[in-house]
């Protein structure tokens, strides 16, 4: 989406090709004081939401899981800085996915599907060897 600061919306960088809004991860920390001003104050903290269907194929009769309400991650920070302007301190860090999250959200045939596409296969079982994996010492 387009913004004063990002004309050509959510595009990668050339520089780096990664995105300046990285998704996926969503783990975001807010200061207290400020979000509670955000919720006060004319758009009551509310930010944009959409559905996001994934279908079985390109047929787009059936879907592949349940569909459910989604929101853009860095709307959060937009509506900060709408709201508290320069008051607003925005900012994020990037880490590796594997450090950060292994969700639990396809099924076993859709994680090795995935897994067989060199991205990681978001299964329960992956997640839990994930989570062992990560108290190893």
């Amino acid at each position: 989406r387009e913004s004063p600061d990002f004309k050509d919306g959510d595009v990668d960088d050339p520089a780096t090709g990664y995105s300046a809004f990285p998704g996926n991860v969503n783990n975001l920390l807010v200061k207290i004081p400020s979000y509670a001003a955000v919720l006060a104050g004319p758009d009551q903290g509310v930010v944009d939401e959409f559905v996001n269907p994934k279908y079985k194929d390109d047929t787009r009769t059936t879907f592949k899981k349940p569909t459910r309400l989604e929101c853009m991650m860095q709307d959060l920070p937009l509506l900060l800085t709408k709201q508290l302007g320069s008051e607003a301190k925005v900012g994020f860090t990037t880490m590796q996915r594997w450090l950060t999250f292994s969700p639990a959200k396809n099924d076993p045939g859709a994680g090795a599907d995935s897994a067989a596409k060199g991205s990681p296969p978001g299964s329960p079982s992956s997640a839990e060897a994930d989570f062992y994996s990560a108290y190893l010492s």
